[in-house]
């Protein structure tokens, strides 16, 4: 099984797990618990979203 931690700004947020066709994201941040087993093409995505979500949460406006 393959798979890499998330990071945000040096937090550890989850961690992006190989399937044949995607990759899921499993929270370990409570703050990303709406993307738990969210798909995304490859860990970089996964990675932008949870900046996107990380930076709303601070109320931050942020360009995906």
């Amino acid at each position: 099984m393959t798979s890499r931690p998330i990071s945000v700004e040096g937090r550890f947020v989850g961690v992006a797990v190989a399937r044949e066709a995607d990759w899921m994201f499993l929270a370990t941040d409570p703050s990303m618990e709406d993307l738990e087993g969210a798909a995304f093409a490859s860990p970089d995505e996964a990675a932008r979203v949870a900046r996107v979500v990380l930076a709303r949460g601070r109320g931050l406006r942020q360009a995906a």
